[in-house]
């Protein structure tokens, strides 16, 4: 018995020796990212139906009074990055089945496609590009696009030609607006 209850004490005295094991402990870190991007809740597309484009002489009406539906149209796009670019491209009215179109007269009507930006702090920024010259006209927002419906307009106005005294060629005019909203580089 003697044995047995000192086998018992070495044995309780080896456990208590051993050392207790110790807490492991450490960090991981996450991380993700978001690229900048910018997307049409309401498609960038429609019709703006000017109408007749002729005042009664035959020469241009700059107002484009005969419009039905208004000169202007809203989008909604969001977009996640701060400053933005827009970039607005105004393709002239072309009567393409008048291609010789005789002096005194025009196939081509030109008119100022201007878009207006809403900013997040209140603000709007407006890029104008006028139809007779070549390429887009681009300019950063300077603020976040405001993140509401409708934040984008567009509307065209002030009609003209090369040639103020010339008579517009009959026929259906067809131009387009395009319209680029992307993040900042």
């Amino acid at each position: 018995m003697k044995k047995l209850v000192l086998s018992a004490l070495v044995l309780g005295s080896a456990f208590a020796a051993a050392p207790a094991f110790a807490q492991a402990s450490g960090s991981v870190d996450v991380s993700g990212t978001v690229s900048a991007r910018c997307s049409a809740v309401t498609p960038i597309s429609g019709s703006i139906t000017l109408g007749e484009l002729a005042k009664a002489d035959g020469t241009i009406d700059a107002a484009f009074s005969s419009n039905t539906g208004g000169l202007t149209r809203n989008f909604t796009i969001k977009c996640n990055g701060a400053n933005p670019k827009v970039s607005v491209d105004a393709k002239p009215l072309v009567n393409a089945a008048s291609n010789n179109a005789p002096n005194g007269y025009t196939n081509t009507v030109h008119y100022t496609a201007t878009v207006v930006a809403l900013g997040a702090k209140g603000g709007s920024t407006s890029i104008a590009d006028q139809s007779i010259s070549t390429g887009a006209t681009s300019s950063p927002l300077n603020d976040r696009l405001a993140s509401v419906s409708n934040n984008i307009a567009l509307t065209v106005g002030a009609g003209v030609t090369t040639d103020s005294n010339a008579m517009l060629d009959a026929g259906a005019y067809a131009g387009k607006v395009e319209i680029t909203v992307a993040p900042a580089a």
